[in-house]
């Protein structure tokens, strides 16, 4: 019995890597879309019910998180320092944690935190909630 619990256990780690590998693969195709300004693709990423917190106010559609992106001035000022975790709950659900560092001068003056949850459904993998915060950093 302890043998089946083990190699369940193991089955269950290695569907969640390969979730991990899909995210992953799959986030960096949605954020590359957002940074070319291709909205249209980007937005196939999101559930046509998404949740979307863009620093703590709800986008009351996926249209106007559409309209949102195309206004974007592009190319986007880059980070000195990003930090993505991907977190695999199921073989069907996963989210994902990007921290972004601005400094000038070595010296950090804003923050952005994306995170997104992200279900595999009937076509696929989309994004089911989406919040984004930046945050300026307060000078000492």
């Amino acid at each position: 019995m302890v043998f089946c619990i083990g190699m369940n256990l193991q089955a269950q780690d290695h569907n969640l890597e390969s979730v991990t590998a899909e995210i992953k693969q799959i986030t960096e195709i949605e954020i590359e879309a957002f940074k070319r300004g291709d909205c249209d693709k980007a937005i196939d990423f999101m559930d046509d019910d998404i949740t979307f917190y863009g620093n703590g106010r709800k986008a009351p559609s996926k249209e106007m998180i559409k309209n949102f992106c195309s206004r974007l001035t592009r190319p986007f000022e880059k980070p000195s320092s990003v930090d993505t975790k991907f977190y695999p709950l199921t073989e069907k659900s996963a989210y994902v944690v990007r921290t972004m560092e601005f400094a000038k001068n070595e010296k950090v003056y804003k923050k952005e935190i994306v995170t997104k949850v992200w279900k595999k459904g009937n076509n696929g993998w989309k994004i089911m909630h989406l919040h984004s915060t930046i945050k300026q950093i307060a000078e000492n």
